[in-house]
C-alpha cells in the first residue's frame, strides 16, 4: 500500500553550507532496506541490535507510528518507529502503566502520573544521516505531535550508562525515579516543546486585525458580503445564546470559532438520522418512538441507558466523585431513556404500526449517505407488523397464497436507515414472485422528542493550516460556554474537503435527500473524556452490555455470545474459543468486543490479498483475531480507533479479520456478525483469484484443504473481508463527501465502485448506484439460472460477494428519465430526485423487444411512426410471452414464467444470432425444456461475421443443434405477431409470422408461439437516451466523449458501450466496446481520482497538442455454456473485432496453433513475434476459463517453447498440455508483479556497462538492425555474465518460497 505523503509540507534542513527540502511520509516496508545503511553504532546501544534488514522490518511492521524523511529523489534522510508500550526487556506491553511505570515510581509528579497508553509513545528505533540528525530529529518529533492530537509526550526508554545520540539528547528530557535499581534511563520529550496545545479564550474586538487575514486568505466572499470588519461585528455581538472564540498563540489570534445555541433542533431530525442521539433533546415522557428509530440507533449503537438505567441513579453513593464532571454527567444523560423499558417497547411496537409511505425524495433509497452497514442483509432487519411472522417466514415469502395481498405493505415495510439499508430490492422481490410486483416502501415516520434541547452550532470558523491539526482545543472552550449543552454540531457543504476538527467529530447520514442538502457532523461532550480503561469481561458486565444492545436486531445473538465468552470462553455450539472485553470510560462501560482467534490464517492469506496492508510473516499465526461483534456508545464513535488500539494492545495481538457475509448466506452466519462502526476503521481486502488446480494430476502436492477452503470450518457462502493492523490504526483516511452517482449496474459501473471503495486511505461516503434492479449478484448462485447469460468473467455472484460492494454504496432500484443540469439532479421514474456532484453514466446498452415488421410503432418522444426496420424497438408494454434477457433479474423471471405457466407443448421461438441466443437455449435444455420444443430463427446479418467469429465453432454448434433436432431458420425477418387471428399487445402471442430475407431461398413461417425470446441487436436504452438528449448532452448515435471519459458537461462522466468517442479523434471504428469493460472502469474512477486523490499519479500518455484515445491493455473475454453442453471461451486484445477470415491473410498474422482432439477445439494464436494475443476453447466438459485466459499476452517460450513442441508434434490437445503441473505458476495471480521485476533487471545496467540489455535491444530495433547469429549469443554471453540470470533467478526462488502455499507442487532449494 502506498503511503500518503501529505502528512506535513516540505521542510528545508541545513547544516552549514548545505540546505535540502525534505518531506514526511508513513513509512513503507521498502524503508527498512535505506534505514539499514543508516544505522549507527550509537543507534544499537541505544535500540538494540538492528543490524539485520528483517529486525528493522518487524519493529516497523509493528509499529503505531513510523515515519519517513526522505527527498523527492527517495533519498531517506531519517526513520522513526514508534510504539504504544516501552521496549524494555521484562516489560509487559499490556500492562506496564501497573507493572513498569507505577512500580519504579515514576508517576510521582503531576505531569508524570498522567501518563499511559493513549497519550504516550515511545520511541523504539530512530536512525538519520549523521549530518542531518538534529533538524530530522526535530521534524520527524513535530510531525509526530502535528499527526496524532491525542498524544502528549513521547518517551525514550535508554540502557543503563548509555547515552542517547546528541540528536535525541537535545529533545528528550531525564525522568527522575525514585528507585536506583532501574535497568534503564527514560527521558521524555513532550509537546509543548513542539506543537503545544492551543490557549483559547474569549473573543475581542481588537482580535479582527489577526483574524481578517487569516479570513480573507481563504475566501473573499464573506468580506465582500459584511464588509472589511465582519469579524469584529459577529465578536461584538456576542451575548448569553452567542459566542465568539479564539484561539491564540504566541499572543496572535490564529483561529477563530463562533459558535450559537439557535439550533432548529426539530429540522434536523427530520433531515438527519439522529436517533442515536434522541434528537438533540433530552428524554422526555412524551417522546414518540416508532421502529425505525430501532433501527437507526443501529447504526450508531444505541441510544439506550447504558450508564444508568432510571433517574434514581445519578442519585447513588458510588457515584459521587464524578458528579462533578460535566463531560461524564453529559456522557449518562445522553443515553437515558426515561421511563421503563417495558412501556418504551409497548409504545414502539404500536407507532411502527402506523407508519406511513416514503417521501418520494427518500423511495427506495438506502440513507445510510455511504456508511458502512454491512449487515443489510440479514432477516431479522424487516420491520413487521405482524408479531406472530417469524423473520424465516418473511424471507421466504415465495408466493404463497395464504399470504394476504393486502397485508404485504405492512409485512415488507423496510426501515431505511444509517446502519440498515432497505433489505430486498426489486430484483430480489421480484425473483421471489414475478407475478407480484412489490415495490417496498420506506418508513417515513420521524421520531418526535420533546425534552430540552441539548445542542449547539459552530456557525464560522477557522484555524491558520499550521495549527489546525490542534482545531480540537476549541472544543473544551466551547462546551463551557454553554454547560447545559451536550452536543455540538456542524454543518459544512459536500464538496468541502474535511479539515482536521472534523475527524473528532461523527458523520450524522441524512434521512432524505434534498438538492441543498450538506453534511451534518456531530461531537458530544463526553468525547472530551480521555480515562480509557480495558478489561476483560465478566458475567458481572451482563447488565451493562444488554442496555448497550437493547435496540439491535441480533441482540440475542450478541447476549449468547457474550455469555458463552464470560462463562466458559468456548462457543456452545462449535467450542471454539471466544472472549470478551469491556471498554471503559471514566469507570463507564462504553463497548463490549466479542471475538475468536482466526484459525483460519491461511485461507485468508490464499484467497485475499492481505498482504497489501501487512508482511504475513512478520506476525505470529496467534497474533489475528477474528471480530463477531464490536457495541460502541454513538457518543464515543470517533474513538473507535483507539478503543480497537487499546484493546490489541491488552490482549497482545496486531490483525483483526471481519468478514462480511451476503444476504443469501446462512441466517446463522449472518448473526454470528453484528453491525458493528468498527467497520469505518477497517479497510477493506480485495479477493485473490485463486488457481483453478487439477487436484487428480497433482495428488499429494496439492495445496492444504485449508488453502483450497474445503474444511468443514469453511462450508459457508463466501464473504468479503475487511480487517486492521496495529499499524494501521493511526492513518487517517481522507473523507470525501462529494456526491458520485454511478446510473447503471453494468461491469463499468460496477469497476467504478470498486475502485473508489477498496482505495485503503480515502473514504467515498456519498457513493450511490442508480439501477433497475439494484446491485447484481444478491441472488443466492445458481447454475440454471446464470446459463442463460455470457459472462465477461468480471463480477460473477461469487466475486460480488467477495467484494461488498453493497456495503458501502447507497442503492436505488430505479430508472434515470431525465437530468436537471443546472441544479445537478438525477429525476428518476419513481420521482425520487437525486441531487449530483459528479455523474457516471454506465448503462451500457440492452436487448429489447424487436417490434415486428407490420407493427406500428410510435416514436414517444416525437410522436413520429418509426420507419419499418428488423431491429425497431417496441415502446409500448410487449405482450406477456415476449421476452429478453439482459441480467441476472431477467433471467430469475425466465424461470418463474417457466414455472407459472405450464404447457402441454411448448414452442418457444428465439428470436436472435447472437451469443445470449445459443446460451438460452442451452440454459432452456439445462432446464427441463425438449429441444424439440426451441426453434433458432436468425435475422439477415449486417455484417459478415458469426457470432463466435470463428468457424469451425459455428459449424461444431450448429451440429450440436441438428443432433439436439432443434430447428433452424436462418435469415427471416419478424413480420407479425398473432393473437386470436389479430393483434393484440395485451394478449399472449400465439403466432409469429416470419418473412424470408429471400423469397427465391425460402418461405415465409408461420410458427406456434408459447414463449419469444428476442436478442436481434443490443441497443442504448430508450429512458437512457431520452434523459441524455433532453439535457443537451452529445448524443451522436452513442453518447459522445473526450479521451478523459467526459461528456460536454465536465461533471457528467461516461464510460462502456453506451458511448463513442467524439470525431476529432478521425476513428470512429474505436469505443469502449473495443476494450476490457473493467479497465475502462478503472480509467473512469482515475478521473475521480485526479481530483480528489493528494497522492494520485495519473497514467502516462503520449503528449503533443491534439489528444489521443487512451490506451488500453487487458484482453476482452466472453465464456458462455452453448447448446450440447459446449463450454467456450474467446479472449481476444482490444480493439475493434475484424473477421476472422479476413485477418489471417495479413501478412504479419502471426501462426494459430490449433488442436481438435476429440471434438474439443482450441486455438492460439500467436503474433509475429510470439505472444498470445487470442484463446479460443470449445470443449465438451467444464474448462479451467480463468486459468486459460492468463495465457493471454505471454510469450511461447515462457509456456514451455510452446511453438516447437507443437511443430515437433509433442502437443496433441493443448487442454491437456495446460493443465500439466508446470503451468500452475504462470496461472497464479503474482505471475504478473514476478515478470513485471524481471522487465526492471533487464532495464539496469550491471557490472559497470553503459547501456542496459533492453537499452541495447530497444537502440537497435530503433535503428533497424537485423541481429546476427553472432550478436544474438553475444547478448545471452552477456544475460550471464553480467548478473541478469543470477538476479532473475533469485527473483523466481523469492516468488516460489513466498507463495509456497499455492505453489507446492514446486521443488525448492533447502
Amino acid at each position: 500500500m502506498q503511503s500518503p505523503s501529505f502528512l506535513a509540507p516540505s521542510r528545508e534542513l541545513s547544516r552549514p553550507g548545505t540546505s535540502l527540502n525534505i518531506h514526511a511520509r508513513r513509512t513503507e516496508a521498502r524503508d527498512a532496506r535505506k534505514a539499514k545503511e543508516l544505522v549507527q553504532t550509537y543507534t544499537t546501544d541505544v535500540f538494540g541490535r538492528i543490524i539485520r534488514e528483517e529486525n528493522i522490518s518487524s519493529i516497523l511492521e509493528h509499529a503505531i507510528f513510523a515515519l519517513t524523511l526522505d527527498d523527492n529523489d527517495d533519498e531517506v534522510y531519517a526513520l522513526a518507529a514508534f510504539y504504544d508500550y516501552p521496549n524494555v526487556h521484562g516489560v509487559p506491553s499490556n500492562d506496564w502503566e501497573e507493572k513498569w511505570w507505577k512500580k519504579n515510581s515514576y508517576d510521582k509528579t503531576a505531569e508524570t502520573s498522567k501518563f499511559n497508553a493513549i497519550n504516550t509513545l515511545f520511541l523504539h528505533l530512530f536512525v538519520s544521516q549523521p549530518d542531518f540528525s538534529e533538524g530530522c530529529a526535530e521534524e520527524i518529533l513535530n510531525v509526530t505531535f502535528r499527526a496524532l492530537p491525542e498524544i502528549n509526550q513521547i518517551l525514550l526508554c535508554v540502557p543503563s550508562q548509555i547515552t542517547p545520540e546528541s540528536a535525541l539528547a537535545k529533545y528528550f528530557r531525564p525522568i527522575e525515579s525514585e528507585r536506583s535499581d532501574n535497568k534503564c534511563a527514560v527521558m521524555a520529550c513532550y509537546r509543548k516543546d513542539h506543537f503545544p496545545a492551543l490557549f483559547i479564550r474569549t473573543a475581542r474586538v481588537q482580535d479582527n486585525d489577526d483574524l481578517a487575514p487569516l479570513f480573507n486568505q481563504y475566501n473573499e466572499i464573506l468580506r465582500q458580503t459584511y464588509g472589511d470588519f465582519f469579524v469584529a461585528e459577529l465578536i461584538e455581538s456576542q451575548d448569553e445564546d452567542n459566542k465568539a472564540l479564539i484561539a491564540e498563540y504566541n499572543g496572535y489570534a490564529i483561529g477563530f470559532m463562533s459558535i450559537s445555541k439557535e439550533v432548529n433542533v426539530d429540522v434536523l431530525n427530520e433531515i438527519y438520522v439522529l436517533s442515536a442521539f434522541h434528537g438533540l433533546r433530552s428524554s422526555h415522557p412524551n417522546d414518540e418512538w416508532n421502529h425505525q428509530m430501532i433501527e437507526e440507533t443501529e447504526g450508531y449503537l444505541p441510544n439506550s441507558d447504558v450508564y444508568t438505567h432510571g433517574e434514581n441513579v445519578s442519585h447513588d453513593d458510588t457515584n459521587i466523585h464524578v458528579k462533578s464532571n460535566p463531560a461524564l454527567e453529559a456522557m449518562q444523560r445522553a443515553v437515558e431513556t426515561g421511563g421503563n423499558t417495558n412501556e418504551l417497547s409497548h409504545q414502539l411496537s404500536n407507532n411502527a404500526a402506523t407508519a406511513t409511505d416514503s417521501d418520494k425524495n427518500n423511495k427506495q433509497v438506502k440513507s445510510n449517505g455511504g456508511q458502512l452497514d454491512h449487515n443489510s442483509l440479514t432477516a431479522s432487519d424487516y420491520a413487521t407488523t405482524t408479531s406472530n411472522k417469524s423473520a424465516e417466514d418473511l424471507t421466504h415469502l415465495n408466493g404463497d397464497d395464504n399470504v394476504d395481498n393486502d397485508n404485504n405493505d405492512a409485512v415488507l415495510e423496510i426501515t431505511d436507515t444509517s446502519a440498515q439499508r432497505a433489505k430486498m430490492t426489486k430484483a430480489q422481490l421480484a425473483a421471489e414472485d414475478p407475478s407480484k410486483y412489490i415495490k417496498p416502501k420506506l418508513i417515513s415516520q420521524t421520531p418526535k422528542f420533546f425534552g430540552k434541547e441539548k445542542a449547539f452550532v459552530i456557525q464560522l470558523f477557522c484555524i491558520s493550516e499550521v495549527y489546525e491539526k490542534r482545531s480540537f482545543d476549541f472544543l473544551q472552550k466551547a462546551f463551557d460556554m454553554f454547560p447545559d449543552r451536550d452536543y455540538c454540531i456542524i454543518s459544512i457543504p459536500q464538496m468541502v474537503p474535511e479539515f482536521p476538527l472534523l475527524q473528532s467529530f461523527i458523520r450524522i447520514p441524512p434521512r432524505v435527500h434534498l438538492p441543498n442538502i450538506q453534511e451534518l457532523y456531530l461531537f458530544h461532550r463526553a468525547g472530551l473524556l480521555r480515562e480509557i480503561s480495558i478489561e476483560r469481561a465478566t458475567e458481572k458486565h451482563l447488565d451493562t452490555v444488554k442496555r448497550l444492545t437493547e435496540h439491535f436486531s441480533a441482540r440475542e445473538k450478541i447476549i449468547n455470545d457474550f455469555l458463552d465468552a464470560v462463562r466458559s470462553r468456548k462457543r456452545s455450539d462449535t467450542n471454539a474459543f471466544l472472549d470478551a472485553y469491556i471498554v471503559n470510560v471514566t469507570n463507564q462501560t462504553s463497548a463490549v468486543i466479542i471475538f475468536s482467534n482466526e484459525e483460519n490464517v491461511d485461507y485468508l492469506r490464499s484467497q485475499y490479498n492481505v498482504e497489501d496492508f501487512i508482511y504475513f510473516n512478520l506476525h505470529k499465526r496467534n497474533d489475528h483475531i477474528h471480530l463477531y461483534h464490536f457495541v460502541i456508545n454513538p457518543i464515543f464513535a470517533y474513538m473507535t480507533r483507539l478503543f480497537l488500539k487499546e484493546i490489541l494492545r491488552k490482549i497482545n495481538k496486531t490483525c483483526v479479520f471481519y468478514p462480511i457475509f451476503p444476504r443469501y448466506a446462512d441466517d446463522e452466519m449472518l448473526k454470528h456478525h453484528s453491525p458493528t462502526y468498527a467497520i469505518h476503521y477497517l479497510v477493506p481486502v480485495r479477493p485473490r483469484r485463486l488457481v483453478e488446480y487439477n487436484l487428480e494430476e497433482l495428488k499429494m502436492n496439492a495445496p492444504t484443504d485449508c488453502v483450497l477452503g474445503r474444511l468443514a470450518s469453511l462450508s459457508h457462502s463466501p464473504f468479503s473481508l475487511t480487517m486492521t493492523a496495529m499499524k494501521l490504526l493511526m492513518e487517517t483516511k481522507i473523507t470525501i463527501n462529494a456526491r458520485i452517482v454511478v446510473i447503471g449496474a453494468s461491469t463499468v459501473g460496477l469497476a467504478v465502485l470498486e475502485a473508489l471503495i477498496m482505495c485503503p486511505y480515502l473514504r467515498f461516503n456519498n457513493l450511490t448506484l442508480i439501477s433497475p434492479h439494484g446491485m447484481p449478484g444478491e441472488f443466492p448462485p445458481s447454475s440454471s439460472r446464470n446459463l442463460f447469460l455470457p459472462s465477461n468473467l468480471e463480477y460473477e455472484t461469487e466475486e460480488l460477494s467477495r467484494l461488498s460492494l453493497r456495503s458501502y454504496v447507497n442503492i436505488i432500484c430505479a430508472k434515470l428519465v431525465s437530468l436537471n443540469r443546472p441544479m445537478k439532479l438525477a429525476i428518476l421514474d419513481d420521482e425520487t430526485v437525486v441531487p449530483y456532484d459528479h455523474l457516471l453514466l454506465c448503462t451500457g446498452n440492452q436487448y429489447h423487444v424487436t417490434a415486428p415488421l407490420k407493427t406500428i410503432v410510435v416514436n414517444p418522444l416525437n410522436k413520429k411512426i418509426v420507419p419499418s426496420r428488423i431491429d425497431r424497438i417496441l415502446f409500448e408494454p410487449a405482450p406477456p410471452n415476449v421476452l429478453t434477457i439482459n441480467d441476472e433479474f431477467d433471467a430469475a423471471m425466465v424461470l418463474k414464467w417457466f414455472q407459472m405457466n405450464h404447457h402441454t407443448e411448448h414452442s418457444i421461438l428465439i428470436y436472435g444470432a447472437t451469443l445470449e441466443s445459443y446460451s438460452c437455449i442451452n440454459a432452456l435444455l439445462a432446464n427441463g425444456i425438449p429441444s424439440t420444443s426451441i426453434k433458432l430463427i436468425t435475422p439477415p446479418e449486417h455484417q459478415n461475421m458469426n457470432a463466435f467469429n470463428d468457424p469451425i465453432v459455428l459449424k461444431t454448434v450448429q451440429e450440436e443443434l441438428r443432433e439436439l433436432n432443434i430447428e433452424i431458420h436462418e435469415d427471416y425477418m419478424m413480420d407479425e405477431w398473432r393473437s386470436h387471428d389479430a393483434i393484440d399487445m395485451n394478449q399472449p402471442v400465439e403466432r409469429v409470422v416470419f418473412r424470408s430475407h429471400d423469397k427465391k431461398q425460402g418461405k415465409d413461417l408461420n410458427l406456434k408461439c408459447t414463449t419469444l425470446f428476442c436478442f436481434v441487436n443490443k441497443q442504448v436504452n430508450y429512458d437512457a437516451f431520452i434523459a441524455i438528449n433532453q439535457s443537451s448532452l452529445v448524443f451522436d448515435g452513442r453518447l459522445v466523449i473526450d479521451e478523459h471519459n467526459r461528456t460536454n458537461d465536465r461533471i457528467i462522466y461516461a464510460g462502456g458501450s453506451l458511448t463513442k468517442f467524439k470525431r476529432g479523434y478521425h476513428r470512429d471504428d474505436w469505443s469502449h466496446t473495443c476494450f476490457n469493460s473493467k479497465e475502462v472502469g478503472n480509467m473512469l474512477a482515475n478521473e475521480l481520482f485526479a481530483q480528489y486523490d493528494p497522492i494520485f499519479t495519473p497514467p502516462k500518455t503520449p503528449s503533443g497538442k491534439h489528444p489521443l484515445i487512451p490506451l488500453y491493455k487487458k484482453p476482452k473475454r466472453i465464456y458462455a455454456v452453448l447448446p450440447g453442453n459446449l463450454h467456450y471461451l474467446h479472449v481476444c486484445q482490444t480493439g475493434p473485432t475484424v473477421n476472422y477470415e479476413i485477418v489471417k491473410k495479413i501478412e504479419n498474422y502471426g501462426i494459430d496453433i490449433i488442436t481438435n482432439e476429440k471434438n474439443n477445439y482450441f486455438r492460439l494464436h500467436l503474433d509475429s513475434t510470439g505472444i498470445v494475443r487470442t484463446i479460443v476453447c470449445l470443449h465438451h466438459d467444464k474448462i479451467d476459463v480463468y486459468n486459460l485466459s492468463q495465457l493471454y499476452g505471454l510469450h511461447e517460450r515462457l509456456l514451455n517453447n510452446l511453438r516447437q513442441r507443437y511443430n515437433e508434434g509433442l502437443i496433441t490437445d493443448l487442454f491437456t498440455y495446460f493443465q500439466e503441473n508446470w503451468t500452475v505458476a504462470l496461472f497464479h495471480d503474482r505471475f504478473t508483479d514476478v515478470r513485471n521485476e524481471i522487465r526492471d533487471i533487464l532495464r539496469k545496467t550491471l557490472k559497470n556497462s553503459e547501456t542496459s540489455i533492453t537499452g541495447s535491444l530497444e537502440s537497435a530495433i530503433d535503428q533497424d538492425i537485423i541481429f546476427s547469429e553472432e550478436q544474438k549469443k553475444a547478448i545471452i554471453r552477456r544475460f550471464r555474465s553480467e548478473g541478469y540470470k543470477n538476479e532473475i533467478e533469485e527473483i523466481m526462488l523469492r516468488y516460489l518460497n513466498y507463495n509456497q502455499y499455492h505453489l507446492p507442487m514446486y521443488a525448492r532449494p533447502t
